[in-house]
């Protein structure tokens, strides 16, 4: 089952994708990641929550996606997101412009290919969102 802070992960993921008109090749930067972790429970060590991969952006997108990233427990990478432990990613392509958003923790690989479909069927025209395995 998929968390409440992962869809709201997800949301600001399709937010990052409309930073940019996938048009900015030329001055392409990155690939940059944020990654978001879920509190153990009865304070225990942290999981992995969502990671989510920019590629193909511009320099100011990196800018922009470097302070929306900065909240507590978040870690911002000029690296793609690990893929140790990850159940599957939705991959939106805008242009140029690649986001994957990887989960992790308790969410199967069904969960997260249902979760992919279901924003695909009502994505923006421009804008495909598939399903993809570690």
């Amino acid at each position: 089952m998929i968390r409440g802070s992962v869809v709201v992960a997800l949301l600001a993921t399709l937010v990052w994708g409309c930073s940019s008109d996938g048009t900015d090749g030329a001055d392409s930067a990155g690939p940059v990641s944020c990654s978001a972790a879920i509190p153990g429970a009865a304070g225990g060590a942290a999981m992995p929550g969502v990671c989510v991969d920019l590629v193909g952006g511009s320099a100011q997108d990196v800018a922009n996606n470097r302070q929306q990233c900065m909240q507590p427990g978040n870690t911002f990478a000029l690296a793609l997101c690990s893929h140790a432990g990850a159940s599957g990613g939705c991959r939106e392509n805008f242009g140029a412009v690649q986001i994957t958003t990887w989960y992790y923790s308790d969410t199967t690989a069904a969960d997260t290919k249902d979760l992919c479909e279901g924003l695909a069927r009502v994505a923006p025209k421009g804008v495909t969102i598939e399903f993809v395995l570690p």
